[in-house]
């Protein structure tokens, strides 16, 4: 199901509050999962993208590549929400890592960054920070501790109105064709 503008920003301060390649638009190289045989510190990086429908999604799932003391693949379903503080749960092939997470202008009506005036396109750009909860992390991740920041960026185009004008409605259907979600975080992690 589309996702209108207004969704699409609620889904987007959702994605910003966890620290995302989507199988429609995965051109990267997947590490295979690393688990080291004591204690690893190091910077831990999660990136990712969703592309065309997966991106405007009421719900979506971001596929992952995190690379640091700990290199995996995996995936987070966003929560639909617009709450500043969420617990979230990274699900990889190394285990689960837990994080609590704040992005304080989530729960913000901003509007959207015209970024093309001529296409309608827009943007919507969200940061957010975590700390690793180690206690309610998995595998790898068991009593982990770090932190990170994290950006989150949408983009789509906004339909045209019969007068050629963006429609920029709070009900406007975000198309599709071009839609992109990315995210990147990163910071300090170290694992037992």
């Amino acid at each position: 199901m589309k996702a209108n503008l207004a969704a699409a920003a609620g889904t987007l301060a959702a994605v910003a509050l966890i620290a995302g390649c989507s199988s429609s638009g995965n051109t990267s190289a997947k590490p295979a999962a690393k688990v080291s045989t004591g204690p690893a510190s190091g910077t831990e990086t999660m990136t990712g993208q969703v592309t065309g429908a997966v991106a405007v999604a009421n719900t979506t799932t971001f596929p992952l590549v995190l690379t640091g003391p700990v290199n995996t693949t995996g995936t987070i379903t966003l929560p639909n929400s617009n709450s500043t503080h969420a617990t979230i749960t990274f699900k990889t092939k190394a285990g689960d890592l837990a994080a609590a997470a704040y992005a304080p202008d989530a729960n913000s009506n901003t509007p959207p960054t015209v970024v093309d005036a001529a296409a309608c396109r827009f943007k919507f750009t969200i940061n957010a920070t975590f700390t690793v909860t180690g206690a309610e992390s998995t595998g790898a991740f068991k009593d982990a501790h770090g932190s990170g920041t994290a950006a989150i960026v949408f983009e789509a185009d906004a339909p045209k109105l019969s007068n050629g004008k963006c429609n920029m409605s709070n009900n406007a259907q975000p198309l599709t064709n071009g839609a992109l979600g990315t995210f990147h975080s990163s910071g300090p992690l170290t694992v037992n």
